[in-house]
């Protein structure tokens, strides 16, 4: 059985130590429905998630990214 896949990159808006980063993605590779969350290579204030648009929406995905204290936002792919 094939599931549906989606991703969004969360722009973090500022750039935060490596510390704060990992912390973040594993926060979102923890909730459910999330396949992977990683800090881009270019900019570490780009995150890029993969999920599952049946058991999760991008909105839960930047509610948990700010109740993480990021001043944050979506960007579509």
């Amino acid at each position: 059985m094939q599931t549906n896949q989606a991703n969004v990159v969360v722009d973090l808006k500022r750039t935060p130590s490596r510390d704060r980063i990992t912390e973040l993605e594993s926060e979102l590779d923890g909730m459910d429905g999330v396949t992977r969350a990683q800090a881009s290579s270019r900019s570490s204030r780009l995150v890029l998630v993969d999920y599952d648009p049946e058991v999760i929406d991008s909105q839960k995905i930047l509610g948990a990214v700010v109740r993480q204290g990021f001043d944050a936002c979506l960007i579509g792919m």
